[in-house]
């Protein structure tokens, strides 16, 4: 398990005894598929970190509409707002696949935090990118039409996500298109429409392995240069 926490980008610039250090401060949890592990308005009082699996981040419009602020996967962490302005949770977790998750509690967090001055920084530096990728989305929601939000999305996600890049081509496993347009303001049948189009051009292709997609990243800046 120290090999796995290692990895994590959070603590991957610690040495092996502050890793350790860590280790002793972190429950365990293996929780099921479609689980949700925090909600919103509870009060916030652990930071989890995604050993393996994924979560979706989420929370409920005035009109019941679920929109999905972002997804994680493995090495990834939730829970740090409420830690920190010790505010009730802003939005709503749930697991997307069977996942392990480790849990930290406030109390030990603060105190890992005053230990640890490179895993504050660190913990900044991804809650600024974080907000910066939110604040993004919203503006592409407000002045772009959906096929556009979508070529941002995906080259996004692709960045991010994007395994065994070869001549510009990414292997990734996208969200289901729901879960897209849950992302992205709009109706699973227009992210349909799109994706059919991108297809159509050779951006998004149909990988050999089940649940896998190719992305075409060159054409999608292209795409991209093009807006302007």
């Amino acid at each position: 398990m120290i090999n796995l926490l290692q990895n994590i980008p959070l603590f991957s610039e610690l040495n092996n005894s502050e890793i350790e250090s860590i280790h002793k401060l972190i429950t365990f949890h293996d929780v099921a598929k479609k689980t949700i592990v925090l909600q919103e308005g509870e009060d916030g009082c652990s930071l989890f970190i995604i050993i393996s699996g994924s979560v979706k981040i989420s929370y409920y419009a005035p009109d019941g509409r679920e929109v999905v602020l972002s997804l994680l996967e493995e090495g990834a962490y939730f829970g740090e707002m409420s830690l920190l302005d010790k505010q009730p949770r802003s939005a709503t977790v749930v697991t997307l696949d069977d996942s392990r998750l480790a849990q930290i509690r406030r109390a030990d967090f603060e105190r890992l935090l005053l230990k640890q001055p490179k895993v504050a920084l660190k913990l900044l530096a991804e809650t600024v990118s974080r907000l910066r990728r939110t604040s993004k989305v919203l503006e592409r929601i407000s002045t772009l039409d959906v096929p556009h939000r979508l070529y941002h999305y995906l080259k996004d996600f692709g960045d991010r996500f994007g395994k065994e890049k070869t001549n510009g081509i990414v292997t990734v496993q996208l969200p289901t298109h729901q879960m897209i347009a849950d992302q992205l303001s709009t109706s699973r049948e227009t992210i349909s429409r799109a994706a059919s189009a991108l297809k159509k051009e050779g951006i998004i292709i149909k990988s050999d392995n089940p649940g896998e997609s190719k992305l075409d990243m060159e054409s999608l800046e292209t795409l991209l240069q093009a807006i302007g």
